[in-house]
């Protein structure tokens, strides 16, 4: 295939959520069978350019964009300008505001009036809004990467709040996040989901027409680890909580497992890492309950998965598959998760919980041996589930130009 434009909504660089998990292995993965890629990032951070010799080595792009948008560590001016996002564009979700700027939208259409696509590939949806009015994207084919049903995140998260005005917000976002979901999955030439889960909803969401999508999981390298987890320099066994700490399935199931399981838990033989970034300002009492080591940011996650016993994924909703999950499991550190939790991995040998006497009884009845040998059993499972070259090849496979 000539020449494709891969759009992803943030800087793939440093690689420190699941999102940019997932961008990174598909995009690395997939480049050998483009001639030409070209990569549009929109950047909160003039810091991502720096890492342009990551693109390089990693995908040996073209040309790479970098499109600053919008980014406010003041709430009220965040408000304000997410409000006047609203009046000028009110048929898009708020949160699309920081994307359909008249000047995104103009450094846009500069780049698609210089260079002719063969395939536009979104992986993600927002930066779709900064496309679809303009002229010059009108024939060109389109790929949607679906990391979760958009629509569905928030529609949950109303479920979760018991003020109503809060539930009602949410619910009208959602509408409008479901709207520019189909949109897009209408528009597009294929919709490559993450799990099965998704793909099955958005068949739901097709009246039953399921002719453009296809089944992409996350393809992650598996490589026997060089650390030996069954000796540790504590006799602590240590639990690891990994993810981004604003995005709201993590920071629902974290909160509730620090409220409702961490204080029934012997602080002198268990200690917590918690790891990711995003706003963590809503757990600072919690993160300072005994036990707990708050790290934030980690640039070495070898080295915070070589010193951990066991992976906690206390999510309770959501969509997409838990990239922590098959990431844990390539690295093999056994899983304690909801149900929930490992939705769309494909994983079955783990430690289940779900209520919080489950997760209380659970970990205190932990085994570092007995979790070695659940995370090999699992290791060689999803080892040839998530092969990065046979997943490649069904994506291009999938595309018909």
């Amino acid at each position: 295939m000539k020449r494709c434009l891969w759009v992803v909504p943030k800087g793939i660089f440093p690689v420190r959520d699941g999102a940019r998990v997932a961008n990174q292995a598909l995009l690395k993965s997939v480049r050998p069978h483009f001639n030409e890629l070209d990569i549009m990032l929109f950047n909160e951070e003039d810091s991502d350019e720096l890492h342009i010799s990551l693109y390089n080595s990693e995908f040996n792009p073209t040309n790479v964009y970098f499109f600053k948008r919008a980014s406010f560590s003041n709430k009220i001016k965040k408000l304000i300008f997410l409000g006047k996002s609203f009046l000028t564009k009110p048929s898009l979700p708020v949160t699309t505001g920081y994307f359909h700027t008249e000047r995104q939208k103009h450094e846009v259409s500069q780049v698609l009036s210089h260079r002719q696509y063969d395939v536009i590939v979104f992986d993600g949806l927002h930066p779709f809004t900064a496309f679809m009015d303009l002229p010059e994207f009108k024939n060109i084919p389109v790929i949607y990467r679906a990391h979760n049903v958009e629509g569905d995140l928030w529609s949950t998260a109303a479920s979760k709040t018991k003020n109503t005005i809060i539930q009602k917000l949410l619910l009208w976002q959602g509408r409008k996040m479901a709207h520019l979901e189909m949109t897009l999955a209408a528009r597009a030439q294929k919709v490559w989901c993450i799990a099965e889960e998704d793909l099955n909803r958005f068949k739901s969401l097709q009246n039953g027409d399921d002719k453009n999508l296809v089944l992409i999981p996350v393809g992650l390298d598996f490589k026997k680890s060089i650390h030996d987890h069954s000796e540790k320099k504590s006799d602590k066994i240590n639990l690891l909580f990994l993810g981004k700490m604003d995005w709201a399935p993590n920071k629902d199931g974290l909160k509730w497992f620090l409220e409702e399981v961490w204080p029934m838990i012997d602080s002198s033989r268990f200690e917590l890492q918690i790891v990711g970034s995003g706003d963590s300002s809503w757990g600072v009492d919690l993160f300072k309950s005994p036990g707990i080591n708050f790290q934030g940011f980690a640039k070495d996650l070898e080295a915070v998965y070589a010193s951990c016993d066991f992976s906690i994924i206390p999510i309770r909703y959501g969509s997409g598959t838990r990239i922590k999950v098959i990431e844990s499991i390539s690295k093999e550190v056994p899983i304690i998760s909801t149900d929930m939790g490992v939705q769309g991995s494909g994983l079955n040998d783990y430690f289940k919980a779900e209520s919080a006497d489950e997760w209380i009884k659970m970990i205190n009845s932990l085994d570092r041996t007995r979790g070695l040998e659940v995370a090999g059993i699992a290791f060689t499972k999803l080892e040839e589930m998530y092969s990065p070259t046979s997943i490649a090849k069904k994506a291009i496979g999938s595309i018909t130009i």
